[in-house]
């Protein structure tokens, strides 16, 4: 289990991380994701003991382990590039954290060959690193990490510099090697379909600090705030008040649960219905065919709102049409949010 508590990453006196709080099960395998800068790798650093903190604690099992220098955190990182040493050969790169360990030659590469076989380049063992893909580096950077038996394996962009196949199936490895380890895993990525089909829980970072971290259907479709709402691709929030079980937005209703009073209610695009009569009248001022659906953008006065649609029979740009939202699929974000929205009917 990882435990990061209150820490604050302040390099040349600029906070990064502030005071920034995130909880890994034993076992359990985390992806982080947020915007560029948000101090993704900066936390990935600090845990492996590259980073000083300023303030705060980190536990690994319930050791506190941020006092520790890195080699005696029992972590292992696999960054972006994969750092091999170029004058090894593929076994003895696997192998570096054995050599280190004082293991011999013989029964370093007995272990190497093991964990290749794993990653599925058990030909590879002799070859020099220098010709291999890219795909192949990475899976020996991971077959690397996996060969020093770390407690926590953290793995920052693993898949960004990979073409669609070879992301595939590097992704499906990691997920079986890790579940079938039981190993504590943190992933880095900015790509929210990626965290969601890594990732057993998601941690989302925005300005240093962990906003909402919870299983990747939550964080979809039950976000906490606009901020998680808009990252995990819900444009949709209607602002309006809610009066006897119905939300009021410019002269229409709809049902809707909770109290009454002013609120705004989150909607994936791929919920929101049409020409179904349930709904109020937009006009549609895009259409794009994206293979799969059909993505509509959908404006009512100053509202603005997006719709993913079946491709036959979707409405052309011009048309007005009639939208939906089902009520088991409105998500109604926390009282103290703030969207400038449709005004609310008086």
């Amino acid at each position: 289990m990882l435990d990061c508590r209150d820490i604050t990453v302040s390099p040349a006196g600029s906070p990064i991380l502030r005071g920034l709080s995130l909880r890994i099960e034993q076992g359990e395998r985390t992806v982080l994701v947020g915007p560029s800068g948000a101090g993704k790798t900066t936390l990935v650093r600090a845990v492996a003991g590259l980073q000083p903190l300023a303030s705060g604690s980190i536990e690994l099992h319930g050791q506190r382990v941020d006092r520790l220098p890195a080699h005696r955190r029992r972590m292992a990182v696999v960054f972006q590039e994969p750092r091999l040493l170029p004058h090894l050969r593929v076994d003895d790169n696997v192998a570096l954290a054995l050599r280190a360990a004082g293991v011999g030659r013989r029964e370093r590469r007995r272990r190497a060959a093991e964990r290749l076989e794993e990653v599925g380049l058990s030909g590879l063992a002799a070859r020099a690193v220098r010709g291999l893909s890219g795909g192949e580096q990475q899976r020996v950077a991971l077959a690397r990490a996996l060969c020093a038996e770390p407690d926590l394996l953290m793995l920052d962009e693993p898949l960004a510099a990979l073409d669609p196949n070879r992301r595939e199936s590097l992704r499906r490895l990691i997920v079986s090697l890790t579940g079938e380890r039981a190993l504590t895993t943190l992933i880095i990525t900015h790509d929210r379909a990626e965290a969601a089909e890594l990732g057993q829980r998601i941690a989302l970072m925005l300005e240093g600090r962990i906003i909402q971290h919870a299983p990747p259907r939550e964080l979809f479709e039950r976000p906490t705030s606009a901020a998680v709402a808009r990252f995990f691709g819900i444009p949709n929030l209607l602002r309006g008040e809610v009066r006897s079980g119905r939300l009021w937005i410019d002269g229409t209703s709809f049902p809707v649960s909770g109290a009454d009073g002013i609120a705004t209610f989150a909607i994936r695009p791929e919920a929101v219905t049409i020409g179904d009569g349930a709904g109020f009248r937009a006009v549609v001022v895009d259409s794009v065919y994206a293979g799969s659906h059909v993505r509509l953008t959908l404006r009512r006065a100053e509202q603005r709102l997006e719709a993913h649609v079946a491709p036959d029979g979707a409405p052309a740009s011009g048309e007005e049409v009639e939208v939906g939202f089902p009520q088991d699929r409105l998500w109604r974000l926390p009282a103290d949010e703030r969207h400038p929205g449709v005004l609310a009917e008086s």
